[in-house]
């Protein structure tokens, strides 16, 4: 049994795909439209979307479901911890932009901004840590992107709240 995710490898959709689904082989895709894309069909057998984050709000995902032949099968609540990542040799006070996934971004926009940093959005928190190459870049990320991609945490727990967390849906093709 296959599951989509958006993003790459230690996104925190495929945190979810571990967490909800651990009998499932989590499958990467592009972006969520491509989540959708798969399971109608039947590339895969599930798909897992982030809907909405405690503090960011909607992600657009939920329109997306609303709008195909898919339904939620069901909802799980992830806590998310995110870190400002760095290249190994880096160091907080290089860094002057911050990149990652807009949503993760509006999770971290008070403590970015009393950093000072400057943002740019990235398709994915994991995608944004594959392709970091600069030392005055950082990316907001989870600590498995950081084991997996070789970069440093800078920063522990940037979320602006504590009780941070993300609804994902489960998803299937609908029943004829």
């Amino acid at each position: 049994m296959k599951v989509a995710y958006p993003g790459a490898p230690g996104a925190f959709s495929h945190e979810a795909c571990l967490r909800f689904l651990p009998e499932h082989e989590p499958v990467p895709v592009v972006a969520f439209l491509d989540v959708v894309d798969a399971v109608q069909r039947g590339a895969v057998d599930l798909g897992i979307l982030p809907i909405e984050n405690n503090e960011a709000g909607d992600t657009g995902a939920r329109e997306l479901i609303a709008a195909s032949a898919l339904s939620v099968t069901q909802e799980q609540v992830l806590p998310i911890r995110m870190h400002l990542l760095g290249l190994p040799y880096a160091k907080l006070g290089d860094i002057r932009t911050v990149v990652s996934h807009p949503v993760a971004l509006r999770q971290c926009a008070n403590t970015l901004a009393n950093l000072g940093l400057e943002t740019q959005e990235a398709s994915n928190t994991a995608v944004a840590a594959q392709a970091l190459t600069s030392p005055n870049r950082g990316v907001l990320a989870s600590e498995a992107a950081a084991g997996l991609y070789g970069l440093a945490i800078l920063k522990c727990d940037v979320h602006d709240r504590s009780d941070n967390a993300t609804t994902f849906a489960i998803v299937a093709r609908s029943k004829a």
